[in-house]
């Protein structure tokens, strides 16, 4: 499985217009496994570069290359937390302004392109049509279950690992 790294793609650095929104939030080792993997686009429809240096999730956008999240961790004992998150502020580069709606986004993110979980999109109170075309725009093919890395999610594997043992 390939493991993204800073130099496989386009970036540009974090602006110094930014916030830091405390988040808290546990993560189990497989899940770190996953969120360090990072994620490479291989299409238009994948809308995120992700890769992992230094203890943080460094979130930019395919396309332009802007850094629009930093997710911090920590280590806690056996388990991780998502502690917080910096965000591009930059309104050139960022149209958000909300801090809960960019620690939900960073959540929905986390949960379908790094863990490949099933997620409800954050869409407030946005009409279906608008939040599928807003979704789109945020996560791509992987709004449809199709992720870059053609892996599964962590329960198929759990459940594929339990019928191999049961045959």
């Amino acid at each position: 499985m390939r493991i993204a790294r800073p130099t496989d793609w386009k970036t540009e650095a974090l602006p110094a217009k930014s916030v830091t929104i405390r988040l808290g939030r546990a993560m189990s080792a497989p899940e770190m496994q996953r969120v360090r993997r990072g994620l490479v686009p291989e299409q238009m429809e994948d809308k995120w570069f992700i890769y992992w240096k230094d203890d943080a999730a460094y979130f930019h956008r395919s396309w332009t290359g802007f850094c629009i999240y930093v997710v911090r961790f920590v280590e806690d004992g056996t388990a991780w937390n998502m502690f917080e998150v910096l965000v591009n502020r930059d309104a050139e580069q960022h149209a958000e302004v909300n801090e809960e709606s960019d620690a939900e986004m960073v959540n929905y993110l986390v949960d379908v392109l790094l863990l490949h979980q099933d997620a409800a999109f954050p869409s407030g109170d946005a009409s279906d049509e608008t939040s599928a075309l807003v979704n789109w725009g945020q996560v791509g093919r992987a709004m449809l279950g199709q992720h870059p890395s053609g892996e599964t999610s962590l329960q198929q594997e759990a459940s594929a690992g339990s019928e191999k043992h049961r045959d």
